[in-house]
């Protein structure tokens, strides 16, 4: 294709770009630190001043610093040439600093004393100047009161504001170009792990700070020794107000064709705890939570080897595709009505004890209606598959979350952690489909309808003691861990099949699936660290894990209404795998870096008895496991990290025994004992930088993943265009991926501006019909937001983002390529005192290059309300959602050797009558009080 070579240039020239950039921030010559403490006329530490050091020609921004508590600031590695240093602190005089390179490596400034700011007997305003957003140390906090939000508004709305921090269209929060992995309310978890349980329900105008940052491990806090490993964290700090009294909201609302939404969250706080109750339901596809074990575009009565008999989705190779899920919106795959509730508690029991526990309990009615066209490919000619489909499926989801801390004495404590789930699933599938060949003849068809009740339960639960001895730095930490899991499901399938190639065959199979699974995972580890003097330490840790799986399936032929027992299929088998790994890590801690650098062996024992075929597994697996971690701070505004790992991923039982799964006859599995585990090896780099004070900022990774024997499937279709899957080992697979991210803010124009671009490039290899090619799929995406906000009564967002995808075959001249683009705008205004406007556009364009798939979707939205009662503490809002009635669930994707494309039943146009009363402002006396930033003195 003629942009192909434009295109790989691009990335190519792009990743370079990226790296040169990083490799010339990281650059470091010959630096110095500047030291120093700041007083008041008494001797005195001043907390938390603000040091500014400007260029001494220009006087623009270098660095920035903060005081800590005693007064004392330093400012490290800075190029040598000569700077002023500006100090300021509330209510003394602005202090100037000239500043020379010394002639070592450090320069003492001493005590620096901070002189009284003279005040006169008159009338003066005196502004509260807050900084949206600073940096202390590795944490990035963003000052809550400097981002205007209206009420009822939850704290999504929040944070979408703060730069470096984007909401994506699933709710997933991403800060700084990564995801968010956890969100903590007042440092403690919020509803077990899930981050929109915190961002999609507590109200925005509880918070007062929210911090970014990157936590380290269990381990690491206990130890004080740090080993590298990070979790991007949130930590939402409520207002002083809020964490002693009764807050929250409720909002019910009702419109057209029965749409519903109602949802409440009531949160109590005090000195010794939170407790936070949640509800809603809906038909709005909206979750408050993530779906979690809910198989929500499967279904629950699909599965190759689980006993569902419904047809077989199989993933081939790496190449996917690219969904048309508007950004912003619900999910568009069906329609799905939600209710859920639940109960989140912590609690400082007594003086050494802290317990966290929490209860969620959500139910999901999924209805799907589906039509799929797919184009396959094959050296002897193009081949259609035609299907519709219907799904009905309803899940009931228990979660129960416990985990206490107990401080035994000084240098001892326990930890115990529960976490529990009861799951049912029932959902009922019909599908038609048609194979048609080349010449445009019916191959083969099928009317399959399939049926299933299951039952899950599970239970991980960990254990940990960890002690101090007297020498800093030398602990032990032991820990026991049970996880446990079991199942039931029934299964009915019935289906007709007619083969057309050979004389019109039909089959018409009927069976019934029972199956039975019990797992159970026993593991204990030990880890012991030793300091080595000048904070360089030594680790050694053992773990030894058993994980016994047990299989009971009985599948039945239903023939004149009795059930015979299909021995090919029945399967009952047990498996145990037997991991042990060992290994040494060596830490140097610094103020500028750290390094990890160690390894691990492990032996993995598999064994399995397969009772309906009267075999068994025996396997032996032996694996070295470096790693390598490097944090280094350039200074308290830069920070560089690089981290290497490997794993192995083993064959699962199922994969090894060769099975014979034909209850769909057009798609039959057959496993391989022959497989390989595969081997990945991950290397990552990470570059931050951010100006606290013009709010400029720049982000930037790139990942990279190798693997080595790769397992994925190989497909052979026959020429009646039946599928035979089985599990094998291929070359090596190739994933890479970068990021940049750039913030800063146009201050005369009230704009702040963030643009960014990723690069993704994957190599893997496929087998179709005993022929192994290799896959390449690049992409190349870009965005561009805009916030405008010249006031506090208006705000509007603009936005421009586009993705182009190319999927190149080894042996074809056979190309995919796609061009994603979004362009739309946010309007927010507050007017009349009492009233607020919204509105909101979305232009899609979806276009395949060497495809005819071109789609083109519009999408309005609007809300328009008002406030009243005491303190305004009841909103009645009047919204619109796709006034312009557009079909949204539209898919297409391209794989290893088809290209397809799904439409799904979406909601479209509909109108909502909502009624919203809030707790918050007739309890907080503050509020309004410090938006505003400025109070009036009188002298």
């Amino acid at each position: 294709m003629k942009n192909k070579p434009q295109f790989q240039n691009a990335m190519k020239n792009s990743m370079i770009l990226v790296l040169l950039l990083m490799t010339g921030l990281a650059a470091a010559g010959q630096t110095f630190s500047i030291s120093g403490r700041l007083t008041d006329t008494e001797n005195a530490g001043l907390p938390n001043a603000t040091l500014l050091l400007l260029n001494a020609g220009d006087s623009t921004m270098v660095n920035y610093a903060l005081s800590n508590l005693q007064g004392e600031f330093e400012i490290r590695d800075l190029p040598r040439n000569r700077y002023l240093l500006r100090i300021t602190y509330v209510g003394y005089a602005t202090l100037y600093r000239d500043v020379d390179p010394p002639a070592g490596a450090l320069l003492d400034l001493g005590n620096i004393r901070m002189q009284d700011e003279r005040t006169v007997l008159r009338e003066v305003i005196i502004q509260e100047e807050r900084i949206p957003m600073r940096v202390r140390g590795d944490t990035i906090e963003y000052d809550a009161l400097a981002f205007k939000v209206q009420p009822n508004e939850v704290v999504e709305d929040l944070i979408k504001r703060m730069p470096g921090i984007e909401i994506q269209s699933d709710g997933t929060v991403v800060a700084q170009g990564e995801e968010v992995r956890r969100v903590l309310v007042d440092g403690r978890e919020f509803f077990g792990r899930d981050p929109k349980m915190a961002t999609q329900n507590l109200p925005a105008d509880a918070v007062s700070k929210v911090h970014v940052f990157d936590e380290k491990s269990e381990q690491a806090r206990f130890s004080g020794i740090d080993d590298g490993q990070r979790e991007r964290t949130m930590n939402l700090e409520l207002k002083e107000d809020r964490r002693d009294g009764l807050f929250g909201n409720t909002t019910l609302g009702y419109g057209p064709d029965n749409r519903f939404q109602g949802r409440t969250n009531i949160n109590r706080f005090d000195d010794k705890g939170q407790l936070s109750l949640l509800g809603m339901g809906n038909n709005l596809n909206q979750q408050g939570f993530s779906i979690g074990e809910y198989m929500n575009f499967s279904g629950a009565a699909q599965g190759i080897m689980g006993g569902g008999g419904g047809p077989m989705q199989i993933t081939l190779g790496q190449a996917g595709g690219i969904p048309i899920n508007p950004e912003g919106r619900p999910s568009t795959n069906g329609i799905m009505t939600s209710w859920a509730g639940g109960l989140n508690m912590n609690r400082k029991l007594w003086d050494r004890t802290e317990v966290n526990a929490s209860y969620f309990y959500n139910q999901l009615n999924h209805d799907l209606v589906q039509t799929t066209d797919r184009e396959n490919y094959l050296p002897a000619g193009n081949y259609q598959y035609l299907q519709t489909g219907t799904q009905d499926n309803q899940n009931d989801n228990h979660r129960l979350t416990f985990r206490a801390d107990h401080t035994l004495n000084e240098n001892n404590s326990l930890l115990l952690t529960l976490n529990s789930s009861l799951n049912n699933t029932g959902g009922l599938y019909q599908t038609e489909s048609r194979n048609i060949s080349p010449e445009g003849q019916l191959q083969s068809s099928s009317q399959q309808s399939s049926e299933s009740d299951r039952d899950n339960l599970s239970l991980n639960s960990s254990l940990l003691w960890r002690k101090r001895f007297g020498t800093p730095g030398r602990t032990l930490s032991a820990g026991l861990d049970l996880v446990a899991t079991g199942s039931e499901q029934t299964a009915s399938l019935d289906a007709l099949n007619r083969f057309f190639s050979q004389g019109n065959r039909e089959e018409l199979l009927v069976q019934n699936t029972y199956q039975e699974s019990l797992n159970q995972s026993l593991g204990f580890n030990l880890s012991y660290t030793e300091p080595l003097g000048n904070r360089r330490y030594l680790e050694a840790s053992y773990r030894i894990t058993s994980n016994r799986n047990e299989v009971d399936q009985q599948v039945f032929d239903v023939v004149d209404g009795t059930e015979q027992r299909n021995d090919r299929l029945t399967n009952i088998y047990n498996s145990t795998y037997l991991y042990q790994r060992g290994g040494v890590n060596f830490r140097l801690n610094r103020d500028a870096y750290n390094l990890t650098v160690g390894g691990n062996v492990q032996a993995t024992v598999l064994k399995g008895e397969l009772f309906s075929q009267g075999q068994a597994i025996d396997r032996d697996y032996l694996n070295v496991l470096p790693v390598l971690r490097f944090n280094y701070n350039f200074s308290n505004v830069r920070r560089l990290t690089f981290d290497y790992e490997t794993s192995v991923q083993e064959p699962g039982i199922l994969q090894l025994q060769p099975l014979v799964d034909n209850r769909d006859p057009l798609n039959i599995y057959v496993g391989n004992p022959e497989l390989r585990p595969s081997y990945r090896n991950r290397a990552s780099m990470r570059f931050n930088s951010f100006n606290p004070v013009s709010l400029f900022g720049y982000f930037a990774f790139i990942t990279a993943d190798y693997v080595t024997n790769p397992i994925t499937n190989s497909v052979l279709v026959d020429e009646q265009y039946v599928r035979t899957i089985s599990p094998v080992n291929t070359d090596n697979n190739l994933n890479l991926r970068g990021n940049f991210n750039m913030n800063f803010s146009l201050s005369k124009l009230k704009t702040r501006v963030m643009v960014g671009t990723t690069l993704m490039r994957t190599e893997s290899t496929d087998i179709l019909n005993q022929v192994s090619q290799r896959i390449t799929n690049n992409t190349l995406g870009a965005s561009a937001r805009l916030t405008i906000r010249p006031g506090d009564s208006f705000e509007a967002f603009l936005l421009a983002t586009a993705n182009q995808q190319l999927t190149a075959y080894q042996f074809s001249t056979l190309e995919q390529a796609y061009l994603n683009q979004t362009y739309g705008a946010d309007v927010n205004w507050n007017f009349l005192e009492h009233y607020r406007f919204n509105a909101g556009f979305r232009y899609q364009i979806y276009e395949g290059r060497t495809s005819d798939f071109d789609r083109k979707i519009p999408m309005l939205d609007f809300g328009f309300s008002r406030r009243f009662l005491k303190n305004n503490s009841g909103e009645l809002k009047l919204s619109g959602y796709n006034l312009l009635n557009q079909d949204l669930g539209v898919t297409q994707r391209v794989d290893v050797n088809y290209l397809e494309q799904q439409v799904t039943n979406s909601l479209g146009r509909y109108f909502l009558l909502s009624f919203t009363y809030s707790l918050n402002q007739g309890l907080n006396v503050f509020d309004g009080a410090g938006r505003g930033g400025g109070m009036r003195m009188m002298h």
